[in-house]
C-alpha cells in the first residue's frame, strides 16, 4: 500500500469534497462548498490549498493551509489558516491526520508565515504547537437592556440584506472594512463570499433618508452578530446595534479589542466574556509581537520600559516602549522570564492577565500593564 503527501488541483476538488462532507458527517460544517464558499472552490488556486494525502491513488485525508493575513500595528502579517482537518472513515487510526498536520506546520514558516490560527480542540491541536490564546469580547444585549437604557424610541434605522448584485452597498461595506486599522486583509474578489461564511448573513444599516450609516453579519437566526462598523460621522455603531436588538431580539456580539462599540455596548450590556481568539502558533515571534505590541500602544498609553523574554526553541526578544512608541526586537541581554512557546502564548496574548499564567517578577512586572497584546482573527476570516 503506497502513501503520499500533495496538494490539490482543480480536477480533485469533486473527491475532495466529498471525503470532506463524508469526514464530518453530522457534524458541523456538513456542506463545505456552502458553509465556505470563499475557501471551497473548483479552482486551481483554491484547491492548491489543500494537501492530502493518498492511499493507492485515492484521497483518504486532507489539510487545508489558508494563506490568510492580517493588519496589526502598521504591519501585515501573514497568518496560515489550517482547516478542513478530517480523514475518511475508512482510514482512521492509521496517522495519516498526523502527518498531514506535521507537514503543514514544517512548511508554513518555510512559506513565509509569520504565525498560524485554527478552531478544534485544545489539546488535540497542542501536540502540533498549538495553543489557546489571543482575545475577543462578547457582549450580549437584549431588548430590556435597550428599553431601560435607551428608551422605547424608533432609532430609524432600516436593515436591507445585502446582495451579491447590489455592488453599490457591497463597495460601501468594503470601504468601511478596509478603512480600519486592524483587519483581516481581504481581496475583493472575495470579500462577499467571506461574508458568507459559515452560514452567516450581511445587512446594510440605512437611515430613513436611504444613506448608508454602516453593516452588520448575523447568525442565520440573527441572535449572533459576528461584524458590525458604521460610518464616522456620529458614530452610530450603537444605535445600529440597539436598533438591531429592538427588531430581532436578544443578540450577542462577538467584538475584537478595538471595536468602537466594545466600550459603548458594554455600559449597558447583559453580559461580557472575553475569550481566546483561537488555537494559534507563533512562527516568527519577534514581528508577530512587535506588530501587537504597536497595536497595543494605539490603543492605549503604555508605560515606558524593556521586558526582556526567553522563548524555548526561538531565542530572547525585547519587548520595549518609550514616549508610547513600541518595538520588539531580538536581543542577548538577559531575560527576565524563560518559558515555552506555550507559555509564551497565554503570558503574552491572554485572554488572561500575565500574573495569571506565571508569577512575575519586577523585572517583568510592566507586562501586566502591556498585555494581553491583541491577538484576534474575526469569525468571517476564520477558515
Amino acid at each position: 500500500m503506497s502513501t503520499a503527501i500533495s496538494r490539490l488541483h482543480a480536477e480533485d476538488f469533486e473527491e475532495a469534497l466529498d471525503v470532506l462532507n463524508l469526514a464530518f458527517g453530522k457534524a458541523p460544517p456538513r456542506d463545505f462548498e456552502a458553509i465556505l464558499p470563499a475557501l471551497y472552490r473548483c479552482g486551481e488556486e483554491e484547491m492548491s490549498w489543500n494537501f492530502a494525502l493518498r492511499e493507492n491513488g485515492r484521497i483518504r485525508a486532507i489539510v487545508g493551509l489558508f494563506p490568510l493575513a492580517y493588519r496589526w500595528g502598521g504591519a501585515t502579517l501573514r497568518v496560515a489558516g489550517i482547516g478542513g482537518v478530517s480523514c475518511h472513515p475508512h482510514a482512521r487510526s492509521r496517522g495519516y491526520m498526523q502527518q498531514l498536520m506535521a507537514h503543514c506546520v514544517e512548511i508554513a514558516p518555510a512559506e513565509g508565515f509569520h504565525l498560524s490560527w485554527l478552531g478544534g480542540q485544545r489539546q488535540r491541536y497542542g501536540y502540533f504547537g498549538y495553543e489557546k490564546c489571543g482575545v475577543y469580547y462578547r457582549l450580549t444585549l437584549s431588548q430590556t437592556n435597550v428599553r431601560h437604557a435607551l428608551g422605547d424610541a424608533d432609532f430609524g434605522i432600516d436593515f436591507l440584506p445585502l446582495e451579491r448584485e447590489d455592488r453599490t452597498h457591497l463597495q460601501g461595506v468594503i470601504g468601511l472594512h478596509d478603512a480600519q486599522a486592524f483587519r483581516g486583509v481581504r481581496a475583493p474578489h472575495r470579500f462577499y463570499n467571506l461574508l458568507l461564511s459559515w452560514g452567516h448573513r450581511p445587512y446594510v444599516a440605512r437611515a430613513r433618508d436611504g444613506r448608508m450609516i454602516g453593516y452588520l453579519v448575523a447568525q442565520a437566526d440573527r441572535t449572533g452578530v459576528t461584524e458590525l462598523l458604521a460610518v464616522n460621522e456620529g458614530e452610530p455603531e450603537l444605535d445600529i446595534a440597539a436598533a438591531w436588538v429592538q427588531r430581532h431580539g436578544n443578540t450577542s456580539f462577538e467584538l475584537p479589542p478595538w471595536s468602537r462599540l466594545l466600550p459603548k455596548l458594554a455600559q449597558f450590556s447583559e453580559g461580557v466574556s472575553a475569550s481566546s481568539s483561537g488555537n494559534w502558533q507563533i512562527f516568527d515571534w519577534a514581528a508577530t509581537l512587535d506588530a501587537l505590541l504597536k497595536t497595543r500602544a494605539a490603543l492605549v498609553p503604555l508605560m515606558d520600559g524593556a521586558v526582556v523574554v526567553e522563548i524555548a526553541g526561538y531565542g530572547r526578544v525585547a519587548l520595549e516602549v518609550k514616549a508610547n512608541a513600541a518595538q520588539c526586537v531580538r536581543t542577548e541581554a538577559a531575560p527576565a522570564l524563560q518559558m515555552d512557546t506555550f507559555t509564551a502564548m497565554r503570558l503574552l496574548c491572554g485572554p488572561l492577565p500575565p500574573s495569571l499564567v506565571l508569577p512575575l517578577p519586577v523585572a517583568a512586572a510592566l507586562l501586566e500593564q502591556w498585555c494581553p497584546l491583541p491577538l484576534f482573527l474575526g469569525r468571517q476570516d476564520a477558515v
